[in-house]
This record gives C-alpha cells, structure tokens and sequence, in this order.
C-alpha cells in the first residue's frame, strides 16, 4: 500500500469515527463540564453515566441537561424532559440516564442554564 493510500485510509476512518451522535453538547452554560462519559448496553437499552463538574470553584451553578437518544441511523428515537442539577464549586455531580425505547445507539448530553 502507498503512502497515499494509507493516509486516505487513517483519514477517512478518523471521519467516519467523528461523524457518530454520541456526544455532549453545552448550551449556554459554560462553568459545567461534562468530567467524564460512558455509556453501556443494558439489553436493548442504552445506558450514559456522565460526571459533571463546575469548574468555577466559588459559584454554584443551577443548571438543566437532557437526553437525546437516535437509532444506528442517526435518527432520534426520543428525548428525555430538561432535569434539574446543581453543580457545586469543583464537587463532582453524577447524572446516569437510561434510553426508554429499545434500539438506541446513540447518544447526545444537552447541558443549559436553568431557565427559572
């Protein structure tokens, strides 16, 4: 294989790899990040365990996030309703969210300020 061809190869691999909905997403709310993200399969469901920390260590931060949730296709199945968390100044906050629908394989974390 030539050199071309192997770099063709890693680069339309490195596309097809990032072109997948399994992500995060932050809104407006830029002090919460999202630590860490897993998912797993519990039988037919889909199942995201996220750790969420507020980087800003003296503020507390009222936030919502969501869940969407597509199939193999990118389509989206469903989505979860806004729930409330409040990020404590450096303290990490464990939000774990399981798919409904069977099927889903795919995954986006929606994170916000609280609109209240």
């Amino acid at each position: 294989m030539s050199r071309i061809s192997i770099l063709f190869f890693v680069l339309c691999l490195g596309f097809l790899v990032s072109c997948g909905r399994s992500t995060h997403e932050y809104l407006d709310n830029k002090d919460v990040k999202i630590k860490s993200i897993q998912h797993a399969k519990d039988g037919e469901f889909l199942v995201v365990t996220a750790v969420l920390v507020n980087n800003d260590g003296d503020s507390v931060q009222h936030s919502v996030y969501r869940m969407l949730w597509f199939d193999k296709d990118g389509a989206l199945l469903e989505q979860s309703a806004w729930r409330p968390v409040i990020v404590k100044g450096k303290a990490p906050v464990y939000v774990k969210e399981r798919s409904t629908i069977p099927g889903a394989k795919e995954y986006t974390l929606i994170i916000s300020n609280d609109a209240s």
